[in-house]
């Protein structure tokens, strides 16, 4: 080898020691690509089965064996279409389903992923979907993470702060305005009732409203895009405007709840997001910042609370002033403490006694005329009708640790694209890549200098 490079040109020395460097570059590259594909964080802990549900005729029950995934369940009135792993729609493996007419389906998905974090995915007839947080590696096959904060979101329930009157005030008008807030909760009177009409059992009742939400409210992102204040939330103008954010979605469940004679409360918590730059990743859920704000009901017949996330249920959006319709889901109403805690970590509980707000002023005067028709289909290019306008159509739905919340504070917000969440993927460091890509390029330029340095002494 020395006799070798003993016998090279200067020029060729040059040449040698810049193929080596190039070498020694891409291994380099290489080596991190494959570090950071997968060096991915292993969760605290893992379970193979999971209940989606609590619920009979909404759940799925997910049994990992290996590189398998079983699926069992119920979903009515909406069925099962398919099951498969996010981003491998086009699998490499085996699947099977069968469907019943009551809505009951086992499915069986077998498949050899990337190792780390994924998402398996429930479609429904309607085209909704409904995502949960799994797990791959070779060693356990498929399992779901365990981060224990399936103990620690029951807690919330210990502590529940009572809101004064003048606090709740605050939830149906900005400005406490005494008319508007008659108003508004004579309206969700009126809604109440129709959409839990001739519905005896308390879970049904709130299950309908649930629905009824999500189908109807729109979830505002040009007011989230804006940091959204009191008066997006307030009942007042989310019955106007049939739009709103999360707290607004959380404080019309409530309310209604209330009405319909339901203790509920509005929980406010961390979620995982993945828009940035407010990133908050599921290894970070614990101790995440604060974004999110949803409901819980009371159910004395089993004796237990109720999670109600119907603004992640959504089914539309409103987006650069236009009305954008989805599909509804049936994933976030009672939906098992395990399988919340994947996305969801409750901090707080406040009940808010909206109608203790109430008084003698009498309520401002709305349109009626249109009382009793069901709200219109709603498309992108037709103005959205206000709920406070508009009847709403029967609902469809029968059977079916401590800190406290400042009374006058704004339940913290932002656009909840974690609803279509996606895992981060598994891919190398930005930066570090750009750092290795300019060594490389530095190499190239070296290069061609000292070339044309040699070849100008030679000439000479």
């Amino acid at each position: 080898m020395r006799n070798f490079i003993a016998r090279l040109s200067l020029e060729g020395r040059v040449k040698l020691i810049i193929i080596c460097l190039a070498a020694f570059t891409a291994i380099l590259f290489i080596f991190t690509v494959r570090a950071y594909s997968e060096d991915v964080p292993e969760p605290p802990g893992r379970t193979n089965l999971i209940r989606t549900s609590y619920s009979t005729d909404n759940y799925s029950v997910f049994e990992c064996s290996g590189s398998t995934v079983a699926a069992r369940g119920r979903y009515t009135p909406d069925r099962v279409r398919r099951l498969y792993i996010d981003k491998y729609e086009e699998y490499t493996g085996s699947y099977s389903m069968n469907a019943s007419e009551d809505g009951s389906y086992n499915a069986e998905l077998s498949m050899k992923p990337e190792k780390g974090e994924h998402l398996l995915v429930v479609q429904l007839s309607s085209g909704a979907l409904m995502k949960y947080r799994i797990y791959y590696n070779d060693t356990n096959g498929w399992y779901f993470p365990v981060n224990g904060l399936d103990e620690q979101n029951r807690g919330v329930f210990d502590h529940i702060f009572d809101a004064p009157a003048e606090a709740s005030a605050l939830y149906l008008s900005p400005s406490a305005d005494a008319g508007e807030i008659n108003t508004a909760l004579e309206q969700i009177e009126l809604l109440t009732e129709t959409v839990t009409g001739g519905i005896e059992d308390d879970y049904s009742k709130a299950r309908a409203i649930s629905r009824f939400i999500s189908e109807k409210v729109y979830y505002d992102f040009d007011a989230a895009g804006t940091d959204a204040d009191l008066g997006t939330i307030a009942l007042c103008n989310v019955l106007k405007n049939s739009r709103t954010v999360c707290g607004g979605f959380a404080n019309l469940f409530c309310a209604m709840a209330e009405a319909a004679g339901l203790d509920a409360v509005n929980i406010k918590g961390g979620v995982t997001h993945s828009t940035q730059p407010n990133v908050v990743t599921y290894a970070q859920l614990g101790d995440g910042r604060q974004n999110h704000e949803w409901a819980a009901f009371y159910y004395p017949a089993e004796e237990r609370w109720v999670w109600v996330d119907a603004c992640w249920d959504g089914a539309g959006d409103y987006k650069g002033g236009e009305w954008k319709p989805g599909k509804p889901k049936y994933m976030y109403f009672d939906i098992s403490d395990e399988a919340f805690s994947l996305n969801h970590r409750a901090d707080k509980a406040e009940r808010r006694l909206y109608f203790s707000a109430k008084t003698e002023t009498e309520p401002l005067e709305v349109q009626t005329e249109a009382q009793g028709e069901p709200l219109p289909e709603i498309t992108s290019q037709v103005t959205e009708p206000a709920l406070s306008e508009t009847a709403p159509a029967t609902s469809e739905f029968h059977p079916q640790p401590g800190e406290v919340l400042p009374e006058t504070s704004v339940p913290a917000d932002t656009p909840q694209t974690e609803v279509h969440e996606q895992p981060a993927e598994n891919s190398p460091d930005t930066v570090l890549i750009l750092i290795i890509a300019a060594l490389a390029a530095g190499i190239a330029v070296v290069a061609v200098i000292l070339i044309n340095i040699l070849r100008k002494r030679k000439d000479n």
